[in-house]
């Protein structure tokens, strides 16, 4: 029977030979091949960093670098021939005088006696350095540590130890101290996506760069968790490796969905929130994974908004438009702790949808608003804000030629008392209107009031401003802007006209409304009684007169006209 020729994964078969072919490690191999073609080599390295991205590979290229013989130098080189025995017997663990240690696997005092004490003195068997590499070395134990550190503080010239760890706080001071650091970080998406493209193309695997960043991303930072989940992609794909099958293989949410939940989020939208949960309990996804993918997104998005990286997906940057950065922060910290929550639940898709509608309510975009009241202090022109649901629409009686009212924006009901124009003067008074908006486009401050109101032509020649629910905070700058704008719709009509506001907005001269003397008794009787910690009854404040309010008490109260100064 014929043999099968063994599989090779793609983390072993691809693994680098020498320190050109590390990947995102550059100021680490340089240091080491300078300090090679200077000769100025080190006892003793200590290697520390995230699994996966290079330690015990450098290490093995370093004791091919001090043991190559396949150059014409004689003693060690920064490049490594890949060709002689040493090489060869080194990159397969078979090195006589390269011992690869395991410290998980011999953390007592003995075994390390055993394997290091009692050989280091002895001379290597034919290369020129004996080198011991460590992996793990924090898994050693105290007196493993106390009986290794005088070996590495004085070894004798032909030896040289690397230790690599994950988990470098847990290493003894006293053995740091004694070796040459070297932090080893974790390699960025665009790193691990770049060389996953570049192998599958030796391989000669269609590799979309979609899938290659996913695969990036889930790898954490680890080139061989990036070679293992491609691998895996291949066997899952065959030799086309895209997007789609990808996400299906590692059970993450669809682009599209999480998009939707984003927009959700972001406009308090709890129809739409619904459909998402709805679609992920019909597909069958784990409501954890669809929160993590959730944060991930919105934390891409929050960086985007920062202007720091690109798009994360399309439509992201329409859907930033009236959004702040404090508020996608804010979402994601929530969020956080929703996955926690999530976590320890019974029934995890119910959870994460209560959970984030209560993140829709809670959550505010504070910062936009100050940035629109900021704004409108300045006069600068402001973005439209959302526009909010309108009311249902109450039956209209039947029309005549002798009541109608016509609004620009807003249909209103008319009173029964008041004269109103005839359609004829109702279209004039909408060409004037819509020249008005052309003319103050110039304006900031006055356009910005002008399309966040609804005018309703009371009479020919008397109109009236009224703002929706929500727009409140522009009637103090429309009752400023009055006059101006009664003075151009004259101007463009060639009839008098007078622009006032409606009944529902605030009023020139604010009073404070007054309260029978028996309605107020029962008024405070009744705040006493429904607020258990009072010790009596609330009593009215005096207000303090306007001839004794400092002067600046007086400007903040002309730009909040409702406001009282309290003794």
């Amino acid at each position: 029977m014929e043999n099968t020729p063994q599989y090779v994964s793609l983390a072993n078969k691809y693994r680098p030979q020498t320190f050109e072919d590390m990947v995102g490690q550059e100021s680490i191999s340089k240091t080491l091949q300078n300090a090679l073609k200077l000769g100025r080599i080190g006892h003793a390295y200590l290697f520390y960093g995230p699994r996966g991205c290079g330690k015990t590979t450098t290490a093995r290229i370093l004791a091919k670098a001090l043991n190559c013989t396949g150059h014409k130098e004689n003693g060690p080189t920064a490049e490594p021939c890949g060709k002689c025995p040493q090489c060869l017997e080194i990159a397969q663990s078979a090195d006589l005088d390269v011992l690869e240690l395991d410290a998980a696997s011999n953390t007592q005092v003995e075994k390390v006696r055993e394997a290091i004490i009692d050989t280091v003195a002895l001379a290597a068997s034919r290369d020129r350095f004996k080198v011991f590499i460590l992996d793990e070395v924090h898994m050693l134990s105290a007196s493993s540590f106390n009986a290794l550190l005088k070996t590495i503080e004085e070894p004798p010239a032909h030896v040289v130890f690397i230790l690599a760890t994950t988990e470098k706080h847990k290493v003894p001071a006293t053995i740091v101290s004694r070796c040459q650091t070297f932090r080893f970080r974790p390699l960025t998406v665009d790193e691990i996506s770049a060389h996953l493209i570049e192998l599958a193309e030796a391989e000669g695997i269609d590799l979309s760069a979609n899938a290659a960043k996913i695969i990036a991303k889930n790898a954490a930072g680890a080139m061989r968790d990036g070679l293992t989940l491609l691998d895996r992609a291949i066997a899952y794909c065959g030799d086309h490796v895209d997007e789609k099958a990808v996400s299906e293989m590692l059970g993450l949410t669809s682009t599209e969905l999480l998009t939707d939940a984003v927009a959700a989020l972001c406009r308090k939208d709890n129809a739409q929130m619904h459909q998402v949960f709805q679609t992920l309990q019909a597909e069958g996804f784990d409501a954890n994974t669809f929160l993590k993918d959730l944060k991930n997104m919105l934390g891409d998005l929050f960086y985007f908004s920062l202007g720091q990286s690109s798009e994360p997906f399309d439509g992201a940057k329409a859907l930033m438009e009236g959004i702040s950065s404090g508020f996608l922060a804010r979402l994601t910290r929530k969020l956080s702790k929703l996955i926690d929550e999530v976590k320890f639940s019974d029934n995890a898709l119910i959870s994460a949808e209560v959970g984030l509608f209560t993140i829709m309510d809670s959550v505010l975009d504070l910062d936009n608003f100050i940035r629109r009241l900021e704004a409108l202090e300045r006069g600068e022109s402001l973005p439209p804000s959302t526009p909010s649901v309108p009311p249902a629409r109450k039956p209209v009686a039947k029309k005549t030629q002798a009541t109608k009212s016509t609004t620009h924006q807003a249909v209103a009901a008319p009173q029964e008392t008041a004269p109103v124009p005839t359609l004829d003067k109702a279209i004039s008074n909408h060409q004037v209107w819509d020249k008005m908006m052309t003319q103050f486009a110039a304006s900031p401050f006055v356009y910005d009031v002008l399309i966040n109101s609804s005018v309703e032509f009371t009479t020919e020649n008397e109109w009236t401003l009224k703002f929706a629910s929500g727009k409140e905070f522009y009637q103090i700058p429309a009752q400023n802007k009055l006059t101006e704008l009664s003075e151009a719709a004259s101007q463009l009509s060639g009839r008098k006209i007078t622009i006032s506001l409606g009944a529902n907005t605030l009023s020139a001269a604010p009073q404070k409304a007054k309260v029978p003397a028996a309605k107020k008794s029962a008024t405070k009787n009744l705040i006493s009684e429904e607020e258990p910690f009072a010790k009596g009854p609330f009593v009215d404040e005096a207000s303090v007169p306007a001839g004794q309010m400092p002067e600046e008490v007086k400007d903040i109260l002309e730009i909040f006209p409702n406001g009282e100064l309290m003794a």
